[in-house]
């Protein structure tokens, strides 16, 4: 599959128009859904009916009632960290055990923070610190450090409570304390992130998209080129909880367009004003023996969301 068709598919998402018979207003359940209280909560970030600049076969087409809903759940999916489209800020640790082909077990711990400015930019940088272990590797078969620091600057272009468009450049750096950990090259592409609102399971579909290739660094290590693409399915449930099921896609145009396929499901809960926990565990449908595939794993963490500034 081509970028070109890749990035089509994701914009295109809007072609799909949902016709759903009006219900009843559900105002007097937001408190139970866990909506923040007006009086206590600080508003999390606008949601402008306007402009809508896209032309209606790119969005979807929603009732009064309808829209009101996505607003208040594009809302909390800002707050609880699930919406990739969100300018929020954020300080998050994650840390993950993954089993690799062959016996090779691989634990890794993130430090994840994002830094919204200018009302729709946002800064994210991830550093990350590995364990890898492979019994069956001649000479070392371990290793343990630092990882390849990654840093994302991205626009939200787009922002309406049915539809919102994220664009931005994402990069990493061969900071690896070990060869073992890192692919000792800088890479830069393209990023691209967008949520939709459907109505008729109170959810938004989210679709990420991102395109990476080497631009230097060490000449005697692989060059790098690899497109990775995932939809997720995030529901916000009552008593702040909230579900992702997301299937992610990547492939490694270095090694004859291998692909590799993983599908997750994040659990997580609000504990208290902007700090909540998840659990994400995760199988790998194929291709598990390329770089960011796995056989299964298992992924928890904590996150802290605060205001924009």
């Amino acid at each position: 599959m081509g970028l070109v068709s890749v990035l089509y598919g994701w914009l295109g998402m809007g072609n799909l128009h949902v016709v759903i018979a009006q219900e009843p207003s559900r105002a007097s359940q937001k408190t139970e859904r866990g909506e923040p209280n007006p009086g206590s909560e600080p508003k999390q970030e606008d949601s402008p009916r306007g402009p809508r600049f896209l032309p209606p076969v790119l969005r979807p087409q929603l009732t009064p009632e309808e829209q009101d809903e996505a607003e208040r759940l594009r809302q909390l999916a800002a707050k609880y960290g699930t919406d990739p489209t969100a300018i929020v800020g954020r300080l998050q640790l994650s840390s993950q055990y993954a089993n690799l082909p062959h016996g090779a077990q691989l634990s890794e711990t993130i430090a994840r923070v994002d830094v919204p400015f200018r009302r729709n930019w946002l800064l994210r940088v991830d550093t990350p610190f590995h364990r890898w272990l492979d019994p069956n590797r001649p000479g070392v078969a371990s290793a343990q450090g630092l990882g390849n620091l990654s840093a994302i600057l991205g626009w939200r272009a787009y922002n309406t409570p049915e539809y919102a468009l994220l664009i931005g450049a994402a990069s990493s750096f061969p900071t690896a304390s070990d060869d073992l950990l890192g692919g000792g090259k800088y890479t830069v592409g393209p990023i691209v992130a967008t949520g939709r609102f459907l109505p008729q399971w109170e959810s938004f579909l989210f679709g990420v998209f991102q395109h990476s290739v080497s631009a230097g660094g060490d000449p005697s290590r692989a060059d790098v080129s690899f497109t990775q693409a995932s939809l997720q399915i995030n529901t916000i449930w009552t008593d702040r909880w909230w579900t992702t099921a997301q299937g992610a896609w990547q492939v490694n145009w270095e090694r004859k367009g291998k692909s590799s396929m993983v599908f997750e499901i994040e659990l997580g809960r609000n504990v208290v004003g902007r700090w909540g926990l998840f659990a994400r565990p995760g199988v790998g449908i194929w291709g598990n023996d390329l770089a960011g595939a796995y056989e299964w794993n298992v992924e928890v963490g904590t996150r802290f969301m605060f205001q924009s500034f």
